[in-house]
């Protein structure tokens, strides 16, 4: 077994075989060669890609001998790029990935296909099974396919860029009312099932203290809206002393047990507004609230994320999910490392805002702050007007890409979902290149037919040739 997946849960399949190139066509077949342009960025850009590499890199996560064979590896691989490249949840790419040949020639596909070639649940799985440490394997590809296809150069690795933003979660804007409604509701529903006779369950009372609430809130009567949350902390109170006291501690099943501990903790978290860490979701107890200091969105709901990018490009070196609201300044070593794995290279020069003071101390890079006037870490003038670049990147990562919310469960999937962000945000800067590339490698060809055709009868008009096969 591969040691990344030792505390992983494995799924059983073997290691996936690709025999999808066959040696002679079949003559009822729709084969992808003949339907494409093979001049497209998108064909370019998959014959460029080591995708033998990518087979020997996740080969290991499947078992060797046991288990049905899985799908191919570059199916699997070439989806999640596509899905982060377009900007597209699993379900939608999977229904326009039979709509387009492009798409299937990129993930290996010879015959056109009328079915989608998988499930959206086991996109779900694949992700879980190389973690994290696959996603960034997948973006050191990029790196050397950015560095290959000229995207980036050799000596922007030079110079890097580093800032941080939020990734909101997929949860709903947490309020008091509603998180105590939704736990009363669990814990009635799991203790009924366990056997747990109460009292009186207070359920039809709830609806109607949400809407109250909710309307006093919008009057900014808050003496009235404090009146009514009070008595749904009673009503929580109650039902869990119900709990507690038919099934002691340690008679509980699991899930009653967990459903008992969220509503004890917003019981408490209501009556000590001092208490942390706050509980902002049920299903999604990790999600922490983060303040950036923006006018439109004064907190945030989410995980923070450290990116760090080239000065002169903007490719993307390390994308990171962090736990916590952790301090800019203590992000940096971490995040320099991490680009050394992806590089092979450490960044001379790092180019941070006010936010990173304190971090000019690391021996791995020369930090230079933007708007520091004396001490260590002054912002040097050739490099003063680069470090706003990072902030569009950010921004075409949130609304071209998948950064603006997280679907991922845990912090696992915040910290698998940041790096493919980066993965997809640095493929759609290669095919943009690749697409300028051929397009004038089209028009030098069209100029070449142009004076060819010109030099063949002395005299002559110049004609453009037919095009041939």
């Amino acid at each position: 077994m591969h040691p990344q997946t030792q505390n992983r849960v494995v799924f059983i399949a073997m290691i996936p075989t690709d025999d999808r190139q066959q040696l002679q066509k079949g003559l009822f077949e729709l084969y992808l060669e003949d339907m494409i342009n093979l001049r497209h960025p998108l064909v370019r850009m998959a014959e460029r890609i080591d995708w033998q590499q990518c087979e020997a890199q996740f080969g290991p996560y499947w078992c060797p001998d046991n288990g049905r064979p899985g799908h191919p590896i570059r199916l699997h691989a070439g989806l999640q790029m596509l899905k982060h490249m377009q900007g597209l949840s699993d379900r939608e790419l999977l229904d326009q990935w039979v709509e387009n040949p492009y798409w299937q020639y990129f993930c290996g596909e010879s015959v056109f296909q009328h079915e989608p070639p998988m499930d959206e649940s086991t996109m779900g799985r694949f992700r879980r099974r190389i973690g994290e440490d696959g996603a960034r394997a997948l973006l050191k590809m990029t790196v050397d396919l950015g560095e290959g296809t000229g995207t980036v150069a050799p000596e922007s690795f030079r110079v890097a860029v580093a800032d941080t933003t939020v990734m909101p979660k997929a949860i709903e804007h947490p309020s008091e009312a509603r998180l105590m409604v939704r736990a009363h509701r669990r814990l009635v529903s799991r203790a009924k099932a366990d056997g747990v006779k109460f009292r009186q369950t207070y359920e039809r009372s709830l609806d109607g203290l949400v809407i109250q609430i909710g309307r006093y809130a919008h009057a900014r009567q808050f003496r009235r809206m404090h009146k009514r949350l009070r008595k749904l902390h009673g009503y929580l109170g109650r039902v869990c002393n119900d709990v507690i006291r038919q099934q002691p501690r340690g008679q509980r099943h699991h899930g009653l047990d967990e459903a008992l501990y969220q509503a004890l903790y917003l019981w408490r978290q209501y009556a000590e507004p001092q208490h942390r860490p706050k509980l902002y979701s049920l299903h999604e107890p990790e999600v922490d609230c983060i303040a950036k200091g923006k006018a439109r969105t004064p907190y945030e709901f989410g995980s923070k994320v450290s990116v760090i990018t080239t000065a002169r490009e903007g490719f993307v070196l390390d994308c990171q999910a962090l736990r916590g609201n952790a301090y800019d300044g203590h992000t940096l070593h971490q995040g320099l490392e991490r680009v050394h794995k992806h590089c092979g290279q450490l960044p001379v020069n790092t180019l941070v805002d006010r936010g990173y003071r304190g971090s000019e101390s690391t021996p791995l890079t020369n930090v230079h702050i933007t708007g520091k006037k004396k001490g260590n870490g002054t912002a040097h003038a050739r490099y003063q007007h680069r470090r706003n670049s990072v902030e569009p990147i950010i921004g075409h990562m949130k609304h071209e890409g998948l950064l603006d919310r997280c679907h991922l469960r845990g912090r696992e999937g915040d910290r698998v979902h940041a790096v493919l962000c980066a993965v997809g945000f640095n493929l759609r800067k290669v095919l943009r290149r690749l697409a300028r590339l051929f397009g004038l490698q089209f028009v030098r060809d069209l100029l070449a037919a142009i004076h060819q055709s010109g030099n063949d009868v002395p005299g002559s008009t110049p004609q453009l040739k037919p095009a041939t096969a």
